[in-house]
């Protein structure tokens, strides 16, 4: 015996229910949408009830009626509604009919995602880019009730805090994943789940590097699983940079091959031998849209696990769907890697271009304004970490570079000096002495007055 994707008899039960007891409202309310009717009917009506509670009416067959005379056919909505409400026996049974109304919709919907497969799989489409569709047109079908209430109560919330503090306490919780280098660690307090972190920089100011090498230290030191999407350079570039930095090997030598020395063959060696069975993945497929670099962060953490994902870099990324401008549609991409780091559980590091605005700026420090394409970036990151060095400067020209950590919802900002070795692809602790600027001796005096209270 077949199921029927839709019952209309449910959604008049839904809908007498909540005339005949306007208590039952936001229950109701919270379980369903008018999208889940199948009935257009049903649907304005359920609409029009909607709209009725929210101008502070009372609801009733009357009252709905007054609000909106006609339904879609062009019938009289007191009629239709008094017709449901008589004929409605009992609201008692109100989560049966919503949740039969609920379940349908659902069925329905994944009948028409089946259907625009089919239609996708009879185009001129990568499979790839299909099966990529298929998964997304899945995950956007809201789930059915699993038991488990939207809301809970603060204590509940107080207590699961409180056990977490007790494990960082006792060593027994690591708080996020080490980036691998203690004075971005200190800065950032490391990298936590379910948030994103924005690396940004200009073209050649090493915010690759810094991705790359946070993502392969923690798949290295056995931390957790590491993946890389590279929408930019080749998986032969990314792989020479990780045998310059794990092997101390001099890029250029690795790029030109005659060149090479002694010593390089063993650094090489001594590479290759710390990657064997480490869990970094690296994809370099070219058009990879959020839909399917989900479907491919999904395949990983459901075939080796997944602790990290990198995508390198936002301005690559094409839109799902064509949005009304390319700072919409790098909103939208924003959101989805959002989307992506709380769906798995896991830290996204998202890196993004800036523009030039910085460069012509007294110190050319950027800010987190300087992001390209869209403002939405910045409302939608974690953490923004901006790789500035001033190649105007004997400190720049040394590699000397200073980490602008411009915003930061579970730490204050500031920032850290880092070492760019750029012949080994990699970052380093800074060793040397760092000058103060005149901004921060300003900002220290500021300080000292106000602790002081001597603002006279």
């Amino acid at each position: 015996m077949s199921r029927e994707l839709y019952s209309v008899e449910a959604e008049w039960g839904v809908l007498g229910a909540m005339m005949l007891d306007p208590s039952l409202f936001d229950a109701i309310s919270g379980k369903v949408v008018a999208a889940d009717f199948y009935d257009i009917e049903n649907a304005a009506l359920y609409q029009a009830i909607l709209d009725c509670h929210a101008a502070g009416e009372p609801i009733d067959p009357v009252t709905v009626g007054i609000f909106r005379p006609e339904l879609p056919s062009g019938d009289s909505t007191i009629a239709y509604a008094g017709e449901i409400a008589k004929a409605t026996y009992s609201t008692a049974n109100w989560e049966a009919y919503a949740k039969a109304v609920r379940e349908r919709a659902v069925l329905r919907r994944l009948v028409d995602a089946a259907n625009a497969v089919t239609e996708m799989a009879t185009e001129e489409k990568p499979l790839a880019d299909i099966i990529a569709s298929a998964q997304q047109a899945m995950a956007d079908l809201r789930d059915l009730e699993d038991g488990e209430p939207d809301y809970k109560r603060i204590d509940e919330i107080v207590r699961k805090n409180v056990d977490t503090i007790d494990e960082k306490h006792n060593g027994k919780r690591v708080v996020g994943l080490s980036t691998g280098l203690p004075d971005l660690d200190k800065l950032t307090r490391h990298l936590r789940p379910r948030t994103v972190t924005v690396i940004a920089g200009l073209p050649g100011s090493g915010k690759t590097t810094l991705g790359l090498q946070i993502v392969q230290n923690i798949a290295m030191s056995g931390a957790g699983v590491g993946l890389v999407f590279s929408l930019e350079m080749p998986e032969e570039e990314l792989g020479q940079r990780v045998i310059a930095s794990l092997g101390s090997v001099d890029i250029g030598r690795l790029d030109s091959g005659v060149d090479m020395q002694d010593g390089d063959w063993q650094g090489m060696t001594a590479a290759v031998a710390k990657c064997v069975d480490k869990p970094l993945y690296v994809c370099d497929r070219p058009g990879m849209t959020p839909a399917r670099i989900r479907s491919i962060a999904r395949q990983v953490q459901r075939n080796h696990g997944l602790d990290i994902v990198m995508v390198d870099y936002l301005g690559l990324i094409p839109a799902d769907a064509k949005g009304r401008s390319r700072s919409e549609e790098v909103g939208k991409i924003s959101k989805a890697m959002l989307n992506l780091s709380k769906e798995l559980g896991i830290p996204v590091i998202l890196l993004s271009q800036l523009n030039r605005d910085s460069t012509k700026r007294v110190g050319k420090k950027p800010v987190s304004a300087d992001l390209r394409d869209s403002g939405e970036i910045e409302a939608d990151a974690h953490c923004i970490l901006m790789v500035h060095r001033d190649m105007d400067t004997e400190e720049g020209q040394n590699g000397v570079t200073e980490i602008l950590m411009t915003k930061c919802r579970h730490a204050q900002v500031g920032s850290c000096l880092l070492q760019q070795q750029g012949q080994f692809a990699r970052f380093v602790s800074f060793a040397g002495a760092r000058e103060i600027s005149q901004e921060e001796v300003e900002m220290g005096r500021f300080r000292s007055r106000s602790a002081s209270g001597d603002f006279a």
